[in-house]
């Protein structure tokens, strides 16, 4: 694998401010359920720190109104940092997925009772590594959801997800998402989802969340890899900075 090195403080400002998985609000690695409203944005950063490298992952949101979000993003940007810094991208034609990819994004929202909504959402994109031909397939990733919302505050998430090798790599390339939400404070949330699977998706993720002010957020958890995956054991950091007041919006539901 060819290697390239960099200034270390030039990496980490691209790691805590470049775009890249899943564009909807998240809970970690799966979406939330929770639609953007009109005119307001979201964005999501997240770093997955495993023993030898980063992952950055970061999530851009627009909401349309009528239950409709748009987002753009760029998947699988991250870098080794041992033995040196190098970036990390997957160009192994015989072990996809190919990663960085760039990444266009939807989602639409159904309320059902005050309780219970469903969503559908759908991305597409392409590859943008120099090291990986040109006339790869597109990567997708679809899913369905349902959201109960059992007390103010919390949530239980459920359902499937479809995708291709390109994005999700060996193994399966469909399975269910499971996750959670629950308010112990008005600052303090414990969270935590898990994707199925035998792919470079398929991980657990168990932690919590801390309201630091009214439109910032910050989420941390440990990553556990499903048994016979890719990927190593690590640690989630994510920041959320939100478009609207968080108590206004809570007042609003």
């Amino acid at each position: 694998m060819p290697t390239a090195t960099a200034p270390t403080g030039l990496i980490v400002l691209f790691l805590l401010f470049a775009p890249a998985a899943f564009c909807q609000q998240n809970l970690f690695n799966m979406p939330s359920g929770e639609i953007t409203r009109k005119g307001r944005v979201f964005y999501q950063h997240q770093l997955n720190v495993h023993e030898r490298y980063l992952e950055s992952k970061g999530h851009f949101v627009y909401g349309l109104g009528k239950g409709f979000e748009a987002g753009v993003n760029v998947v699988g940007k991250g870098f080794f940092f041992t033995p040196q810094w190098r970036d990390f991208y997957g160009d192994n034609p015989d072990r996809p997925s190919f990663y960085p990819f760039i990444m266009a994004t939807t989602q639409k929202g159904f309320r059902v009772t005050d309780y219970l909504d469903l969503n559908i959402g759908f991305q597409i994109g392409a590859n943008v590594s120099r090291r990986v031909r040109r006339n790869q397939d597109p990567a997708i990733f679809g899913f369905g959801l349902a959201v109960w919302h059992f007390a103010k505050g919390s949530r239980l998430v459920g359902g499937f997800y479809q995708s291709n090798q390109m994005f999700v790599g060996t193994g399966n390339s469909r399975g269910v998402l499971l996750g959670y939400e629950y308010k112990l404070s008005k600052r303090w949330y414990l969270m935590g989802d898990w994707i199925s699977g035998r792919n470079d998706a398929a991980v657990a993720v168990i932690g919590g969340m801390f309201n630091v002010s009214k439109r910032i957020q910050f989420c941390s958890g440990l990553l556990v890899p499903n048994p016979n995956t890719p990927k190593p054991l690590g640690v989630v950091l994510e920041l959320n900075l939100l478009g609207w007041d968080l108590e206004s919006m809570v007042q609003k539901k």
